[in-house]
């Protein structure tokens, strides 16, 4: 039996100003970089060796993989070299609602209603916890097929199957009895269990919601027979405002 562990990238860079939230996100926070190494720190003391890892093309997946390679490193633990695999990519759900927002009323408003409201820790946190209830309301619109923005080339259905391809790469090329890494974000992570547990389309858009940064979720996988042994997984962390999901 192998092991595929699954590790969702630390927490990247939101920008507070909404009109902006995904501008900067494609690098970890200082908080990520935390999670990052608290996570490589945990895997290397209970003796886990990576016989492959692969890792996603975006700047926080291989941030994140290169913070727990620097852990294992410290350790003096063996790490093999990272694989990129671009089918282990996040999806283009920020772009669908970024034209969403632009182009349909309902939601620009909302996002002005949000943008004008006074500034704040507290209000932050109101006006982030809001922006994400819109962009679930329409990325589970585009789960379905009911917005199809024309300057998003890759669906919903399509970006499942494209971390498909990636997924089968992986368990085809484990040795038998391996223990394999994929740092990747939270939209592949959820389509690859939702795979294995023959779940739908947005059933697989709920999982990616669950998954939160800097966790592992583990699947077994022997002569075509693919099982979830855990899923989301959160490093102990030591303290609550380690755990995040953005």
């Amino acid at each position: 039996m192998s092991r595929l562990l699954l590790i969702r990238h630390g927490q990247a860079t939101f920008s507070p100003h909404l009109e902006q939230a995904f501008e900067d996100y494609d690098r970890l926070s200082e908080l990520g970089l935390r999670q990052s190494r608290a996570l490589g720190e945990e895997l290397a003391s209970a003796g886990v060796l990576f016989d492959r890892v692969y890792g996603g093309p975006l700047e926080r997946q291989r941030q994140t993989a290169e913070a727990v390679a620097e852990a294992y490193a410290q350790q003096s633990k063996p790490w093999p070299g990272i694989t990129e695999l671009p089918e282990l990519a996040e999806h283009q759900g920020s772009r669908v609602v970024r034209h969403a927002l632009s182009s349909e009323p309902e939601h620009e408003q909302a996002l002005h209603r949000l943008s004008s409201r006074a500034g704040g820790d507290g209000q932050d946190v109101e006006r982030m916890r809001m922006y994400f209830t819109i962009f679930r309301r329409v990325t589970r619109q585009w789960a379905r097929g009911e917005i199809v923005p024309p300057d998003v080339p890759e669906s919903w259905q399509a970006f499942r199957a494209r971390v498909g391809v990636g997924v089968a790469r992986v368990l085809a090329e484990a040795g038998r009895g391996a223990t394999v890494a994929a740092f990747t974000s939270g939209g592949p992570v959820g389509s690859t269990v939702a795979w294995a547990l023959g779940l739908n389309d947005e059933q697989a858009l709920e999982l990616a919601w669950l998954v939160e940064n800097a966790t592992v979720t583990e699947l077994l996988f022997s002569e075509g027979q693919v099982s979830l042994k855990s899923f989301n997984a959160q490093p102990r962390l030591g303290a609550s405002d380690m755990v995040t999901g953005v």
